[in-house]
């Protein structure tokens, strides 16, 4: 397997220019609420994120995006008074924008996030008032669900549902505020570590902890950090949601390129936490507020991961970076 000393793009949350407000998904098309009505956008500050609907109250994302240090600094958890989340829109920044918010009660990281590695990339958001009416819950996988899944790996299937606000194309330059939508595949956990390298490969049980997926042409960018992937569960085909079930939380993916044809994006495999996202509903929630020793970075563009503030992270791994967009 090769060694890349490659810069990920972690796809984080991105600024609210007035140029670019909220660009999205590379390769995709336009959607509407009704195709993911478990897709939330989430607001950290001067930046944005995605995130899903798993309970009338509760919005999951990826711990990057509750970062608010700088790329050399340590983690430190966003406050809940400085993230909005609006669900059951399709749209964002248009007129009665505002009529999809909900503000925040809490904000919890996964314990075990790591910075530097992006293991553990989880984050969960308590609303403080129920979704909109428009949006609804993602069913969650169980391991019987992760097994099927994984059994489609490497089969260009295109049974994967990415949804985000991210960059439309793999350069980064154009946006919409319109949510986008593509149709990826799964990639085996052995050809993404085959790809990538000790980027994945070096890391403890890294076939629970990431999921990876791809499709000529399309994939996430930065802005999508956070948002789902979905995987329609054959056995539930019948049900009302045509069995769309959240394997995969938006993370990272290479710096140079959205949507490349060499390097699989990849997700928090939404399965290996169900324990930890259970227990955080029930009051019970181990959760990272900072770490001792921040991360060194190859490079930075200053804080806070923007658009134009690529986030440079490892300092093993020169090309890896996290997407967000700020305001």
């Amino acid at each position: 397997m090769r060694n890349l000393m490659m810069l990920v793009v972690a796809l984080w949350s991105l600024p609210l220019l007035a140029v670019e407000k909220s660009p999205n998904v590379v390769g995709g098309s336009d959607a509407v609420i009704s195709d993911a009505p478990w897709q939330a956008f989430v607001r950290i500050g001067n930046s944005y994120c995605g995130g899903v609907v798993i309970a009338s109250t509760w919005v999951l994302t990826a711990a990057h995006c509750l970062d608010t240090a700088g790329d050399n600094e340590d983690f430190s958890l966003a406050a809940a008074s400085s993230v909005t989340v609006y669900t059951g829109t399709a749209e964002t920044f248009g007129a009665g924008f505002s009529n999809f918010l909900s503000s925040v009660d809490a904000v919890y990281a996964n314990s075990a996030y790591n910075k530097s590695t992006l293991e553990n990339d989880i984050g969960l958001l308590k609303l403080s008032s129920n979704v909109h009416a428009n949006a609804s819950a993602v069913q969650l996988p169980n391991n019987a669900v992760q097994l099927a899944v994984d059994a489609t790996a490497d089969s260009a299937a295109k049974d994967l549902l990415l949804t985000g606000w991210g960059f439309i194309d793999a350069n980064r330059t154009t946006g919409t505020n319109t949510l986008q939508k593509a149709t990826l595949s799964t990639i085996s956990d052995a050809s993404c570590a085959t790809s990538w390298g000790s980027t994945v490969n070096a890391i403890s049980d890294y076939q629970s902890k990431f999921f990876c997926a791809q499709e000529t042409g399309k994939g996430a960018c930065n802005g999508d950090s956070g948002g789902p992937l979905i995987w329609y569960d054959p056995s539930r085909a019948g049900d009302a949601d045509g069995g769309a079930t959240l394997v995969g939380l938006v993370s990272f993916g290479v710096s140079y390129q959205c949507a490349s044809d060499a390097y699989p994006d990849v997700y928090t495999q939404v399965s290996n936490y169900l324990n930890w996202i259970s227990g955080c509903q029930a009051g019970s929630c181990p959760t990272l507020t900072t770490t001792t020793t921040a991360p060194s970075t190859a490079s930075s563009g200053g804080g806070g991961g923007s658009v134009t503030l690529f986030l440079f992270v490892f300092a093993f791994l020169s090309h890896v970076v996290r997407r967000r967009y700020a305001v």
